[in-house]
């Protein structure tokens, strides 16, 4: 998996989703609409051999959604994947 290039470099990416109640963070891909993700929650953890990833629920903000409901994974401390849930 491909990490997603965030706006700034935050050590310990997982533990802070879990444990910052306030966490934000937004994506600074080159050709991303640079979403702003809030309000997440824990949803999963799925055991691989290379590292687990552990999945979260949160809002997602740009442009063009104000709220959308999203899924998002976080691998090794790398956000690897987003897809939207409504």
């Amino acid at each position: 998996m491909q990490k997603v290039k965030l706006n700034k470099r935050i050590e310990n990416l997982t533990e802070n989703v879990l444990r910052n109640a306030n966490f934000v963070m937004q994506e600074a891909d080159k050709n991303s609409c640079k979403s702003i993700y809030k309000n997440f929650n824990f949803n999963s953890k799925t055991k691989c051999a290379d590292g687990d990833e552990m999945h979260f629920t949160a809002t997602m903000h740009n442009k063009f959604y104000n709220g959308r409901l999203c899924m998002l994974t976080f691998k090794n401390d790398s956000f690897v994947s987003m897809y939207t849930l409504n």
